[in-house]
């Protein structure tokens, strides 16, 4: 019998191709086979993926998806990418990915709004979101609040992301919170429930220790917790024994969620920087059937989709936010 209090959520960005990694002159999509590979071998485990669309994903034909939306096997969020969603200033630059916390107040409601009415109109009301580079700061958190979306899932703990223009997360919690609305990475009274990316060291580490390391920067170049690193649930980044290890490590710590995170240029040869060959995909996809296995025949996560976490992290506190607001 599944652990109820051990979630799996596995969420993936749909967006434009990337070869190269950098934004191209011309928007394509010819990544979507990826997604309808990998609706498959979800389907196969019981994962119910969330799929986080950009705009460019809501403009295409999305069959899979609305099929699967269809028959109870998915979710679909958003995700906002602020240079490929309109309306766009006539001095914006559309080749170079600037993040939501890099984008005025002003744009970033304005193409949130646009973004979620689309998807509502095809899909109904997105009740997910992820900032693209993780670049969630206040003024998206409050967008997100008066558009009423429940749950967000933009945080990376233990990561600086600010060389890549994103922001410093090293300080924020590792289980789902309630952030605060002008320094998102701190707990707050927003009503968004913040769902963190699974990232951890890839052995027990005290947390004052590892918060002081990675303030420091010291872990990173002098090994300072001998043989320990920062690893994530990231099925391209990180092979099958790490997603073994670091999915065992989670649930033994008791974190409530296991959340790994996919982009969908990555499930399809030649379409991003990260899988130019299709062993290169192959090698995702048997390192995600690994993770399957383990997650849900041995660990018995309870495989649920973002919104739907969020709606058990809440509902399984006495108090409905305690679960949240517990360190």
């Amino acid at each position: 019998m599944a652990d109820p209090a051990l979630s799996l959520v596995v969420s993936v960005t749909i967006e434009s191709d990337r070869p190269r990694g950098a934004v191209p002159a011309r928007t394509s999509l010819s990544n979507l086979a990826g997604v309808a590979r990998l609706q498959r071998l979800c389907d196969q485990f019981g994962v119910r993926p969330t799929w986080l669309l950009t705009w460019p994903a809501v403009q295409d034909a999305l069959p899979t998806i609305e099929g699967a939306l269809a028959q109870g096997r998915c979710e679909v969020g958003s995700c906002l990418q602020p240079w490929v969603t309109p309306p766009f200033d006539a001095n914006e630059d559309r080749l170079r990915a600037v993040y939501p916390n890099a984008v005025a107040a002003s744009a970033v409601e304005a193409k949130l709004a646009r973004l979620t009415a689309d998807i509502t109109a095809r899909f109904g009301r997105p009740r997910s979101h992820r900032a693209a580079g993780h670049g969630l700061n206040g003024a998206l958190l409050q967008s997100l609040e008066r558009l009423g979306y429940p749950v967000d899932s933009s945080v990376t703990p233990w990561v600086d992301g600010r060389a890549a223009g994103g922001l410093d997360w090293r300080e924020a919690p590792e289980v789902p919170y309630f952030p605060d609305r002008q320094r998102p990475a701190r707990r707050g009274s927003s009503p968004v429930l913040q769902v963190p990316l699974s990232v951890s060291w890839d052995r027990a580490v005290p947390d004052l220790v590892g918060r002081a390391l990675v303030r420091s920067g010291l872990f990173g170049q002098h090994r300072a917790i001998p043989g320990a690193r920062l690893v994530s649930l990231d099925p391209v980044r990180s092979d099958g024994p790490t997603l073994e290890a670091l999915a065992a490590l989670l649930a033994e710590r008791g974190l409530p969620c296991l959340n790994l995170s996919l982009h969908s240029h990555e499930l399809v040869a030649g379409q991003s920087a990260a899988c130019p060959t299709p062993e290169d995909v192959d090698r995702v996809f048997a390192n995600l059937e690994r993770f399957f296995r383990v997650a849900v025949d041995h660990l018995r996560a309870v495989p649920r989709t973002l919104a739907e976490f969020g709606e058990h992290w809440l509902g399984a506190a006495p108090s409905g936010r305690g679960a949240a607001d517990a360190p």
